[in-house]
């Protein structure tokens, strides 16, 4: 009996570990975990770590340079020089390449940005699958149901005399279609399910309870203007970087002048007094003269680019808007379309059914016909789940669309 209780105990322990490893989802909930946790997300983020480091090796001084020099002769007669040069530059060139890696550190961060809201759109997408997916087992669970209900009804209908057997053999038949339909969509519940957890950094044996329906909200979502869109705000920082650029190679017309410092001494014979030493201290200066290089080429060239950043931003500006526009029309109409699925067609459909069966039940219509009312029943609950389904997504598109994508309700 304590065997049997701990025994017990123990199966009550696994249970309930079991269920609270379950991971509760709603969409929100979707995409803050796949922030959290893609480990592809987490290797784009070094990205502003390789940035900070560039940043560290731009806009300094050179290295300063240290010369020697000895010569000698005969009777310890020689010279000994040492000296120490530093080079300046003779613009802003430092200052343009620090504000040049301040631009690509932001860059860095914007395009983490990007990556979190096309993965947040990527998690939406997997998320309202697994959902719809779900449904659809569902859905055919209660089509079993309803078959194996039919069927039983007709083979106790035969047994006794009132209908035929074949009449309750094909009833059958339909009932186990639908497990076998619904078995299909099994298969593709662990594909979406595992696409899912890999999106959000998890083991494909992860169970998810979704806590989302598809749902139709009460009312479509009114257009609103752009928000924060990260790859405008990275073509806006490309324009940029491209007038740093220009300004860069202006600056860098003339290279850097040297300012050195040396020490010199020498020993030599001066007739009559014999050899006799002498130290001199001096300075240097090294000015490159912009003959040959001048620079002409690099300008010319990065202007060019700068030109075309500024081209390439208004056209993305241009594509950003119109994509907010079409994924709020197509949104519309997916709408519509699932509207009309909920509140006309499956009533109209389910309708018909209910009538068929009451015909059927007073002798006034054959079993195939009876059949061919609930398959099609059942073509359209599948058709009007696709379609929120589809709605949901469009809605997910939209928000990208106007960056904002964290947010699901209108």
């Amino acid at each position: 009996m304590p065997h049997s209780l701990l025994r017990i105990g123990t199966l009550l322990t696994l249970s309930a570990a079991c269920a609270s490893a379950e991971l509760v989802l709603t969409a929100d909930s979707a995409v803050r975990l796949a922030r959290e946790k893609n480990p592809e997300l987490r290797a784009a983020r070094t990205l502003v770590a390789e940035a900070e480091g560039r940043a560290r090796r731009t806009g300094r001084l050179t290295n300063p340079e240290l010369e020697a020099e000895v010569a000698g002769g005969q009777d310890f007669e020689g010279r000994v020089a040492v000296g120490l040069t530093q080079r300046f530059p003779l613009s802003a060139r430092l200052r343009l390449e620090r504000n040049l890696s301040a631009l690509d550190i932001a860059r860095a961060r914007l395009e983490v940005r990007q990556k979190e809201l096309q993965l947040a759109l990527a998690a939406r997408a997997a998320f309202y699958e697994l959902a719809s997916i779900r449904e659809a087992v569902s859905l055919a669970g209660r089509q079993v149901d309803a078959a194996k209900k039919i069927a039983e009804s007709l083979q106790g209908s035969a047994t006794e005399g009132f209908t035929s057997r074949l009449d309750a053999g094909q009833a059958a038949l339909a009932g186990e279609g639908f497990v076998a339909a619904r078995e299909a969509l099994r298969a593709e519940e662990a594909l979406a399910a595992g696409r899912l957890a890999t999106l959000l950094g998890r083991k494909d044996d992860t169970p998810f309870l979704i806590k989302d329906s598809l749902a139709l909200p009460e009312m479509l979502p009114a257009n609103r203007s752009l928000g924060f869109r990260p790859d405008l705000a990275l073509a806006e920082m490309a324009v940029q970087a491209g007038a740093a650029d220009v300004s860069l190679a202006q600056a860098s017309r003339w290279e850097d002048v040297g300012v050195g410092v040396f020490v010199e001494g020498e020993r030599f014979r001066d007739e009559p007094e014999g050899i006799a030493p002498e130290a001199l201290v001096g300075v240097r200066f090294s000015v490159p003269l912009p003959l040959w290089k001048n620079g002409s080429g690099a300008i010319a060239e990065k202007q060019a680019a700068a030109e075309r950043q500024k081209q390439l931003l208004e056209s993305l500006r241009l594509t950003a808007l119109n994509q907010a526009l079409a994924a709020h029309r197509a949104m519309a109409a997916r709408y519509r379309a699932a509207s009309l699925a909920d509140t006309r067609v499956l009533p109209s459909a389910r309708k018909q059914v209910s009538d068929s069966e009451a015909a059927y039940q007073r002798g006034e219509l054959d079993l195939p016909s009876l059949f061919l009312a609930r398959e099609r029943l059942a073509t359209f609950e599948t058709a009007a789940l696709e379609a929120r389904k589809k709605f949901h997504l469009a809605l997910s598109e939209w928000l990208t669309a106007v960056g904002e994508p964290a947010a699901t309700q209108p």
